[in-house]
Protein backbone atom coordinates (compact mmCIF):
# COMPACT_ATOMS: atom_id res chain seq x y z
CA UNK A 1 0.00 0.00 0.00
CA UNK A 2 1.15 3.53 -0.74
CA UNK A 3 0.24 6.96 0.55
CA UNK A 4 1.35 9.96 -1.50
CA UNK A 5 1.19 13.64 -0.59
CA UNK A 6 0.99 15.85 -3.67
CA UNK A 7 0.50 19.45 -4.74
CA UNK A 8 -1.61 19.78 -7.88
CA UNK A 9 -1.10 23.02 -9.82
CA UNK A 10 -3.92 24.26 -12.08
CA UNK A 11 -4.98 27.58 -13.59
CA UNK A 12 -7.23 29.37 -11.07
CA UNK A 13 -10.09 29.41 -13.62
CA UNK A 14 -10.05 25.57 -13.57
CA UNK A 15 -9.68 25.28 -9.81
CA UNK A 16 -13.31 24.49 -8.96
CA UNK A 17 -13.59 21.81 -11.67
CA UNK A 18 -10.35 20.06 -10.73
CA UNK A 19 -11.15 20.30 -7.02
CA UNK A 20 -14.55 18.67 -7.65
CA UNK A 21 -13.00 15.95 -9.81
CA UNK A 22 -10.28 15.18 -7.24
CA UNK A 23 -12.86 15.08 -4.43
CA UNK A 24 -14.76 12.39 -6.35
CA UNK A 25 -11.70 10.31 -7.25
CA UNK A 26 -11.47 7.16 -5.10
CA UNK A 27 -8.38 7.21 -2.87
CA UNK A 28 -7.96 11.01 -2.97
CA UNK A 29 -8.48 13.32 0.02
CA UNK A 30 -8.15 17.06 -0.46
CA UNK A 31 -6.33 19.35 1.92
CA UNK A 32 -6.50 23.14 2.27
CA UNK A 33 -7.18 25.27 -0.80
CA UNK A 34 -5.30 28.58 -1.01
CA UNK A 35 -7.48 29.58 -3.97
CA UNK A 36 -4.49 30.36 -6.18
CA UNK A 37 -4.40 27.17 -8.24
CA UNK A 38 -2.48 24.98 -5.81
CA UNK A 39 -4.35 22.02 -4.34
CA UNK A 40 -2.93 19.80 -1.61
CA UNK A 41 -4.06 16.18 -1.82
CA UNK A 42 -3.33 12.84 -0.20
CA UNK A 43 -3.58 9.84 -2.50
CA UNK A 44 -3.94 6.39 -0.98
CA UNK A 45 -3.97 3.04 -2.76
CA UNK A 46 -7.43 1.55 -3.26
CA UNK A 47 -8.46 -2.06 -3.83
CA UNK A 48 -8.62 -1.33 -7.56
CA UNK A 49 -5.67 1.06 -8.11
CA UNK A 50 -2.28 1.71 -6.55
CA UNK A 51 -1.69 5.30 -5.43
CA UNK A 52 0.98 5.83 -8.09
CA UNK A 53 -1.50 4.88 -10.85
CA UNK A 54 -4.03 7.38 -9.46
CA UNK A 55 -1.28 10.02 -9.36
CA UNK A 56 -0.31 9.21 -12.97
CA UNK A 57 -3.93 9.56 -14.06
CA UNK A 58 -4.27 12.98 -12.43
CA UNK A 59 -1.09 14.23 -14.16
CA UNK A 60 -2.75 13.45 -17.51
CA UNK A 61 -5.83 15.62 -16.87
CA UNK A 62 -5.72 18.51 -19.37
CA UNK A 63 -6.42 21.12 -16.66
CA UNK A 64 -3.40 20.04 -14.57
CA UNK A 65 -0.23 22.08 -15.17
CA UNK A 66 1.93 20.16 -12.75
CA UNK A 67 1.76 17.61 -9.96
CA UNK A 68 4.54 17.63 -7.35
CA UNK A 69 5.12 14.66 -5.10
CA UNK A 70 6.02 15.96 -1.64
CA UNK A 71 5.54 12.85 0.51
CA UNK A 72 5.65 9.13 -0.17
CA UNK A 73 5.14 6.14 2.10
CA UNK A 74 5.11 2.74 0.42
CA UNK A 75 5.28 -0.80 1.63
CA UNK A 76 5.06 -4.14 -0.07
CA UNK A 77 2.01 -5.29 1.89
CA UNK A 78 -0.63 -4.89 -0.79
CA UNK A 79 -4.25 -5.67 -0.18
CA UNK A 80 -4.85 -9.36 -1.08
CA UNK A 81 -7.22 -8.42 -3.91
CA UNK A 82 -4.94 -5.67 -5.28
CA UNK A 83 -3.25 -6.28 -8.62
CA UNK A 84 0.47 -7.05 -8.56
CA UNK A 85 2.55 -3.97 -9.32
CA UNK A 86 5.91 -2.42 -8.57
CA UNK A 87 5.04 0.22 -5.99
CA UNK A 88 8.39 1.96 -6.60
CA UNK A 89 8.06 2.28 -10.38
CA UNK A 90 6.62 5.82 -10.29
CA UNK A 91 10.12 7.01 -9.40
CA UNK A 92 11.28 6.59 -12.99
CA UNK A 93 8.65 7.93 -15.38
CA UNK A 94 5.02 8.40 -14.48
CA UNK A 95 3.76 7.94 -18.05
CA UNK A 96 5.73 4.73 -18.60
CA UNK A 97 4.60 3.48 -15.20
CA UNK A 98 0.95 4.07 -16.04
CA UNK A 99 1.29 2.27 -19.38
CA UNK A 100 3.02 -0.71 -17.71
CA UNK A 101 0.28 -0.91 -15.09
CA UNK A 102 -2.36 -1.07 -17.82
CA UNK A 103 -0.76 -4.31 -19.04
CA UNK A 104 -1.88 -6.94 -16.48
CA UNK A 105 0.71 -9.56 -17.41
CA UNK A 106 3.69 -7.21 -17.08
CA UNK A 107 5.32 -6.67 -13.70
CA UNK A 108 8.65 -4.88 -13.49
CA UNK A 109 10.90 -4.22 -10.54
CA UNK A 110 12.85 -1.00 -10.30
CA UNK A 111 16.51 -1.39 -9.47
CA UNK A 112 17.16 2.34 -9.53
CA UNK A 113 19.55 3.71 -6.96
CA UNK A 114 18.28 5.86 -4.13
CA UNK A 115 21.64 7.48 -3.38
CA UNK A 116 21.94 11.23 -3.79
CA UNK A 117 25.10 10.79 -5.87
CA UNK A 118 23.20 8.76 -8.44
CA UNK A 119 20.15 11.00 -8.75
CA UNK A 120 18.01 9.57 -5.94
CA UNK A 121 16.53 6.90 -8.20
CA UNK A 122 15.58 9.21 -11.03
CA UNK A 123 15.75 7.84 -14.54
CA UNK A 124 19.01 8.70 -16.26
Amino acid sequence: MSVLGVVVRVHPKNLADVKHRLAHTPGVDLGPDAGDGRLVAVIESTDQNPAAAIMAEVTQWPEVFNLSLVFEQSDGDAHPAAPDFDFRAWRQNVGDFARRQAQPSTVSVSTASTSAAEGAGEAQ
